[in-house]
């Protein structure tokens, strides 16, 4: 489960075996995650049920209790597989472009990005490539890149610990090739924009 709050584009993700969490953690891992009504709650409810509620309705009620959370905070929630995801100004994580190699024109590094995505238990979904490019798409758009490069993914089915995982890094990019300067705001933006989407100005020709 993914959560988005809109004004800052800041995304918060809980795997598959959050409901092994709970149970592990109770009321800290609720305060862990700053969830404070529910660390209270899950902390006085425990002992009046005889543990119960610690074992058995938060971990089967998980999903309902981090969905009723956030969209009180006004979050949205991201379905899985969702490919656009955007960010306050505008920008859309598909068009984050993933490259093994750096691109032909000029660029400009921002920061290195990486992902890993763990199954802790056979029950979940196995993550694939293409959730690992969506996250690193994310952390690159959150940078204000349009592009990852020299991307490099690392997989396994199994671990001491875990089901497997698989993780993937790279290098996000400005690819200044595939951007210009909106000459009414300075802000970038696509050469093929014929509209800023930051101030809204029509773009003349001669600036793409």
């Amino acid at each position: 489960m993914r959560f988005q709050n809109p004004p800052n584009g800041h995304i918060e993700e809980f795997g598959e075996a959050t409901w092994l969490w709970v149970l592990v953690g109770g009321p800290i891992y609720f305060a862990y995650k700053q969830m404070w009504l529910q660390a209270v709650l899950s902390a006085v409810l425990a002992p009046i049920t005889g543990f119960l509620s610690w074992v058995l309705f938060y971990p089967l009620g998980i999903k309902w209790i981090l969905r009723t959370h956030y969209a009180k905070l006004g979050w949205t929630e991201i379905k899985e597989g969702e490919a656009v995801v955007s960010n306050p100004s505008g920008a859309r994580s598909m068009d984050v472009r993933i490259l093994t190699e750096p691109p032909q024109g000029n660029y400009r590094p921002l920061s290195e990005v990486a992902v890993k995505l763990t199954r802790w238990s056979p029950m979940e979904r196995k993550y694939t490539r293409e959730d690992v490019d969506q996250r690193l798409r994310e952390k690159a758009m959150a940078l204000g890149g349009n592009a990852v490069i020299n991307v490099r993914y690392d997989q396994k089915d199994h671990t001491m610990t875990t089901a497997g995982y698989i993780e993937g890094r790279g290098l996000a990019i400005i690819d200044e090739s595939d951007t210009t300067t909106c000459p009414y705001c300075a802000e970038t933006i696509k050469r093929e924009a014929t509209r800023c989407k930051h101030c809204g100005s029509d773009i003349p020709k001669v600036a793409a």
